[in-house]
């Protein structure tokens, strides 16, 4: 993207100095925090306008997309599981849990039925499904400690992210390559305490309706694809008084019907006890609402960290 020597110094965002972020921190409602904000605010509505603005001469006429090939998926994960986590994808974890767990999220994200035979979905003792699988629902894994969730999930993430703007290809059904960015497969990546700092970082201005970086932070986590690390493992967020946070994400997200995927180490020893102490933390109402929102995966295997 060019920009004209004249229009550059319209996208530089305002200089946040130590004694502005201190005053920011300290007494929000001062007149140069307020002024800081006002200024972040509308050089964010230019930046925008200007992006929009400067649309392409000529559209790119998307080709007629067949399904994706799970199995090349699947092999484009492990290629870059390396590059990701510094480390091979050792397929045989846990009696190969790993890999099911892989090839279990590859189905999911490109919308295969297969996943609703994955052996991975948990299911009551009478055979029954925990949740009733659904390719609309976001997924809620259960599992030890440090049997790679996290890793596994992260690789997808960055395939992904990298694809949206760089080309990689991936086979369909018929063997033919595609663009992976055609098939606009992305979901954001955020571990919970991450997202508590994040929260706990924002001076709100509770004079004003108007605060673009609140309002940036609820437009984040509360709409869109994303996946949440560490459930149940954040603290107590604290800004204008102590908030379990993602009590009120889950609620958000779950008026908006925007897919979710959280990852949660077992409490006690099983995932009823899991489930239960979910609702102890976040309300009966996110406990009942997790049917309707997740299918849930158990990862039965132990750590790999011992």
């Amino acid at each position: 993207m060019e920009v004209h020597k004249q229009e550059e110094g319209k996208f530089i965002p305002p200089r946040k100095s130590a004694a502005i972020d201190a005053i920011l921190k300290i007494y929000p409602d001062h007149p140069l925090a307020k002024k800081y904000l006002e200024d972040f605010k509308e050089y964010g509505e230019r930046f925008t306008e200007f992006v929009n603005s400067r649309k392409p001469e000529q559209e790119i006429v998307k080709p007629e997309l067949k399904p994706i090939d799970p199995e090349h998926l699947y092999e484009v994960f492990v290629d870059n599981y390396k590059f990701v986590n510094i480390r091979e994808f050792d397929e045989s974890h846990n009696d190969f849990e790993s890999r099911k767990l892989a090839r279990t999220l590859a189905l999911y994200f490109i919308g295969n039925r297969n996943f609703y035979k994955s052996p991975l979905l948990c299911k009551n003792p009478d055979g029954t499904f925990k949740s009733m699988p659904d390719l609309n629902k976001g997924i809620m894994i259960i599992g030890s400690y440090g049997i790679g969730k996290t890793s596994i999930i992260k690789t997808f993430h960055e395939v992904f992210k990298y694809a949206r703007n760089n080309e990689l290809h991936v086979k369909n059904k018929l063997g033919e390559f595609e663009l992976l960015m055609w098939y606009e497969i992305y979901f954001g990546f955020s571990t919970t305490n991450d997202v508590v700092s994040e929260f706990e970082g924002i001076k709100r201005n509770e004079h004003s309706d108007e605060d673009y970086i609140w309002d940036q932070f609820w437009k984040k986590h509360s709409k869109g694809f994303r996946y949440y690390d560490d459930v149940m493992t954040e603290k107590v967020a604290s800004n204008f008084g102590k908030v379990e946070l993602f009590k009120l994400i889950f609620e958000k997200r779950y008026s908006n019907k925007a897919k979710t995927i959280i990852s949660l180490n077992y409490e006690g020893e099983t995932v009823d006890s899991t489930l239960e102490a979910f609702a102890n933390r976040y309300g009966e109402r996110n406990y009942d609402r997790l049917f309707e929102m997740y299918n849930i995966i158990e990862l039965k295997g132990e750590s790999l960290r011992k």
